[in-house]
């Protein structure tokens, strides 16, 4: 395989700036622009990718045409799982607004089905979307259903999410969470009275910060806010409160009281903000960058990429983990080299956020892997000779590097997102969270609705009695790297 690059679906929404055009250098053919789709496979917002013609050619891969042809296979993500979908801001985005360069991105993972990893094929669709999001005004305030709600409501997913925050003008706030234990009919009574926005947590913002989402959480991006948005692919929101806001025909636009009444998390919440990366100056650069710290793996064992880094001024912090998404953020100063293992569990998605750099990926070349299958083996019979490929990569573009045994580098002056899978994202100790949200799709698909006994059953067949969010509820936000 090679080095895709993405081709962001473009979302015109009436809250939505110039920013991403101006600074991130999105293309777009109308403004505002609110949101681009810099890495997804949904539906309501397929990214493209594109390969250079030397890459493709080496590897024989389908052209998009070629990947069209195989009819009566169903999308990676099942047409199940979109229909019925709530748009995030309710249909005022411009369709078509994607651009034409490559295939859509939706139409390879469906052709090339081992670019996602071993652990993104464990789900029923690609798990993963990735948004840059620019908010000259301010959004909804909203919340997500959790998968169990949503999948039996809904026929979809849930969605939980991440932001990180990347400019703000003076003043800019989120809302993010209560600011204590309220009841149905207390929230209820403010949402009448026009009063929601005082029962929420306002968070001033500073560039930096990263706030973890998980499903249930009353949360809203505020005006003058640009922010990157990691999140489960999903489409699916309940809009609370809107301001008394209406459309460009005048009309007022939908809310969904009842159904967000019913997910969202009504209790206090404590922990809501992690301060921006700051680099403490206590420590060589050269010890941080030599892989002595925790970075590159998660809490609870290796990661999927597994990073080392070499030379000076590189710095890498975990930011968030689940079972849909985990992310690292990178930072290279002064022309830095930083390198980094490919493996066939994850893809890996890599975002510039700020700067350039030289992106190079090396295709492990093995002989023979047959029964021997110790590290010492591999090491002495694979190379990364024959298979090089280097893009030069710039602020706001998006790449795309299928799962392989491999290597791959970056050098050059910058910020950087780095977004792959993790067997063991932050997840109980031997729940197998993968092998149950394809279960849990299975069954909703069988029964087609629940009543509230099984709903009930479900919930706690699937995630033994709410273990998975019980644990969210007790870590809502966490940096996982420790410099220290």
């Amino acid at each position: 395989m090679a080095i895709g690059k993405i081709h962001p679906a473009c979302k015109q929404y009436l809250w939505g700036g110039e920013k991403l055009i101006r600074e991130y250098g999105i293309s777009s053919p109308k403004t505002p622009l609110a949101e681009a789709w810099v890495l997804s496979a949904h539906p309501d917002g397929d990214s493209r990718i594109s390969f250079s013609d030397e890459s493709r050619f080496s590897e024989g891969a389908a052209s998009s045409e070629g990947a069209k042809s195989s009819e009566g296979t169903e999308s990676s993500e099942g047409r199940f799982f979109f229909e019925g979908t709530t748009s995030s801001e309710g249909g005022f985005f411009s369709e078509g607004d994607s651009c034409s360069h490559g295939e859509s991105f939706a139409d390879y993972l469906k052709s090339h089905p081992e670019a996602a990893g071993s652990l993104g094929k464990a789900f029923p669709f690609f798990p993963t979307l990735i948004k840059l999001i620019d908010a000259k005004k301010a959004l909804s305030i909203q919340v997500h259903p959790d998968d169990s709600f949503a999948l039996s409501r809904e026929g979809q997913y849930g969605k939980t999410e991440m932001w990180i925050v990347l400019e703000r003008e003076e003043g800019a706030f989120l809302y993010f969470g209560f600011q204590k234990d309220y009841t149905e009919e207390e929230i209820r009574r403010a949402i009448e009275e026009e009063n929601f926005p005082s029962l929420l947590c306002k968070v001033m913002v500073e560039p930096g910060d990263v706030f973890f989402i998980p499903a249930g959480t009353v949360h809203a991006i505020g005006a003058g806010i640009l922010l990157a948005e990691v999140q489960q692919n999903s489409n699916l929101t309940y809009r609370v409160y809107d301001y008394g806001r209406k459309d460009a025909q005048g009309n007022t636009r939908e809310l969904h009281v009842e159904k967000a009444l019913e997910v969202m998390d009504r209790k206090q919440l404590s922990s809501y903000r992690q301060e921006a990366f700051k680099k403490q100056g206590t420590k060589a650069a050269e010890e941080k960058a030599a892989g002595k710290s925790t970075a590159g793996k998660d809490a609870a064992g290796e990661s999927a990429v597994e990073e080392k880094a070499a030379g000076k001024n590189v710095y890498l912090e975990r930011i968030g983990s689940c079972e849909y998404f985990t992310v690292d953020r990178l930072f290279l100063e002064d022309n830095a080299f930083y390198s980094g293992k490919l493996t066939k569990e994850s893809f890996l998605s890599l975002l510039v956020l700020e700067g350039e750099g030289v992106l190079t990926e090396e295709t492990k070349c093995c002989e023979d892997m047959h029964q021997e299958s110790s590290t010492e083996y591999k090491q002495e019979k694979c190379s990364f000779a024959g298979k090089k490929e280097q893009r030069f990569v710039k602020k706001g573009e998006s790449y795309f590097l299928p799962a392989e045994e491999g290597q791959w580098s970056l050098k050059g002056t910058g910020k950087f997102l780095l977004t792959f899978l993790s067997e063991k994202g932050l997840r109980p100790e031997g729940l197998s969270s993968l092998k149950l949200v394809t279960l849990k799709a299975k069954e909703i698909l069988k029964e087609k609705q629940f009543s509230r006994e099984g709903k009930e059953k479900y919930e706690s067949n699937f995630c033994k009695a709410n273990e998975f969010s019980s644990y969210y509820d007790s870590c809502k936000l966490y940096l996982i790297a420790d410099f220290h």
